[in-house]
C-alpha cells in the first residue's frame, strides 16, 4: 500500500525543540494577536456537516511514469496540480487529474537535483530547493538556471528544508536544524534566515539553543501576508507583512493540554519516561491553513490525530478526528488538509483508505457523494484528491 501523507504522520514528531525563552529574544509580540481557545475536551468531536458544505473527489491518473508513493505536499496553480512525491519528483497533473509531465529530474548533472525539498510556482517559472542550490525551470520543465549557496559553516548554519520569497527581496530559508544540539552561546543559530538574491545571509530570525522538529511545509500565503507554520513546542502562528516585519498572528490556547515547561531533550536513560509524559500534551500544531472565513490546524494528542477548525464568523472551534469512535455512517472521514484554494481544503487520500470508508458509510451517503464508481478502484492506484468545501 502506498503511504499518502496524513495527519497520522504528525504522531512521528521528533523530540528536538526550539527553546521558548530564546525565541522571545526576538520580539515578535503583537498586541493584536488573536487568541483561539481550543476546547479542553479534545475527544468531543463535531459532525463534519457542521464544517463542510460539500465533499468532492478527483482521482489522479495512474500510469507507470507517475506512480505516487508518498505525497509530501501539493499546490494548485492556474488549474495545474503540482505533486512533490516520495521519489523526489515534481509531477504535474491537469484539472481533471490527467498526468502531464515531470519538472526536472533527479541526478547530479546540470539542471538536475539530488533532493527536492521544497518548490515555488510563479507565473512564468518554477524554483526547486535542493541541497545547497535553487534550480529554476520554465512552467513546462525546461531548465533555466541554478543558484548555489553554502551556509553550513560553524557560525551561521543553515541546511534549508523549506523556502519562500521574501517580500523585501530574496528568500526566507527555514534552517533545517533538526538533530543539532547544544549550540554554544557565542555561535548563534536561527530557525529562519533572510537570504538576499545573491545568496548571502542578511539576518537570522527565531534564535535557538537546540535543534527543532520538522513539518510537512513551512510557509503559506494569505492575502498579502506570508504565514509561518508553527514550530515544535510553540503555539504561535507568525506572519510576515509586506515590509518584512514578523509578528504573532494567532495564538492557540490549548489550556490544560498545553505543555508550559521547557521541553526536555531526551537521552538513552530517560527517553521513554519523557515520551510518556509528553504524550499527555499537545506539543505541535501543523498544516495551518487560513481562508476568509475559517482557520484550520492539525495536531496530535495522546498519539491520536486531531483537526481543529476555527470559524471567524461564529468565533467557535470545531474538532474532528479520523480516529473518533463517534463517526456517523452519514459522514465522510476528514484526514487533514495539505492545501487550501478559496474556501476549500484539499487532501490526497489513498485509494485503499477510500475503500475503508466505503465499507463504513451508509449506501445513502455513498450515493449522495457519488462514490459508487470508486467501489472497484484498485487500492494501489494513485491517490484521490478530496475537496472539502467549507461552509460560508
Amino acid at each position: 500500500m502506498k503511504t499518502t501523507l496524513s495527519i497520522f504522520t504528525v504522531l512521528l514528531c521528533t523530540f528536538f525543540s526550539c527553546n521558548e525563552k530564546s525565541i522571545k529574544e526576538n520580539d515578535y509580540s503583537n498586541t493584536s494577536t488573536k487568541v483561539i481557545n481550543v476546547p479542553d475536551k479534545l475527544d468531543i468531536t463535531s459532525h463534519s456537516d457542521s464544517i463542510f458544505s460539500k465533499v468532492t473527489f478527483l482521482p489522479l491518473e495512474t500510469k507507470p511514469d507517475c506512480m505516487i508513493s508518498f505525497v509530501m505536499n501539493l499546490k494548485i496553480v492556474d488549474s495545474l496540480i503540482y505533486i512533490n512525491d516520495g521519489l523526489k519528483r515534481l509531477l504535474v497533473f491537469d484539472s481533471k487529474g490527467k498526468y502531464k509531465y515531470q519538472i526536472g529530474s533527479k541526478g547530479n548533472g546540470p539542471g538536475e537535483y539530488l533532493e527536492m525539498r521544497d518548490y515555488l510556482v510563479y507565473k512564468d517559472h518554477i524554483e526547486i530547493l535542493d541541497f545547497k542550490k535553487i534550480i529554476t525551470y520554465s512552467l513546462t520543465g525546461d531548465y533555466i538556471e541554478t543558484k548555489h549557496f553554502d551556509f553550513l559553516d560553524q557560525n551561521q548554519y543553515c541546511n534549508a528544508d523549506y523556502f519562500t520569497q521574501a517580500p523585501t527581496g530574496g528568500y526566507y530559508f527555514w534552517g533545517g536544524t533538526s538533530g543539532i544540539k547544544d549550540f554554544s552561546a557565542e555561535k548563534k543559530r536561527y530557525l529562519m534566515y533572510h537570504v538576499s538574491d545573491d545568496m548571502k545571509i542578511k539576518k537570522g530570525e527565531f534564535l535557538i539553543t537546540h535543534g527543532s522538529g520538522s513539518c510537512f511545509y513551512r510557509y503559506t500565503n494569505f492575502e498579502d501576508l506570508t504565514i509561518i507554520d508553527p514550530s515544535y513546542g510553540n503555539y504561535n502562528v507568525y506572519q510576515i507583512n509586506k515590509q518584512g516585519n514578523i509578528s504573532s498572528r494567532y495564538y492557540f490556547n490549548f489550556g490544560k493540554n498545553a505543555y508550559t515547561k521547557e521541553i526536555p531533550i531526551p537521552d538513552r536513560s530517560n527517553a521513554f519516561q519523557i515520551n510518556e509524559e509528553l504524550n499527555n500534551y499537545v506539543l505541535e500544531i501543523n498544516n495551518f491553513l487560513e481562508t476568509n472565513n475559517w482557520i484550520h490546524i492539525d495536531f496530535a494528542y495522546k498519539q491520536t490525530a486531531h483537526s481543529a477548525f476555527y470559524s471567524k464568523k461564529k468565533n467557535k472551534v470545531y474538532l474532528l478526528s479520523p480516529a473518533s469512535p463517534n463517526l456517523s455512517p452519514n459522514e465522510f472521514r476528514f484526514w487533514g488538509a495539505l492545501y487550501v484554494k478559496g474556501e476549500t481544503l484539499i487532501m490526497p487520500i489513498d485509494a485503499s483508505w477510500l475503500q475503508t470508508e466505503l465499507n463504513r458509510i451508509s449506501p445513502e451517503y455513498i450515493k449522495k457523494l457519488d462514490l459508487e464508481s470508486y467501489k472497484n478502484k484498485d487500492e494501489f492506484d494513485n491517490p484521490i484528491l478530496a475537496f472539502y468545501e467549507l461552509k460560508i
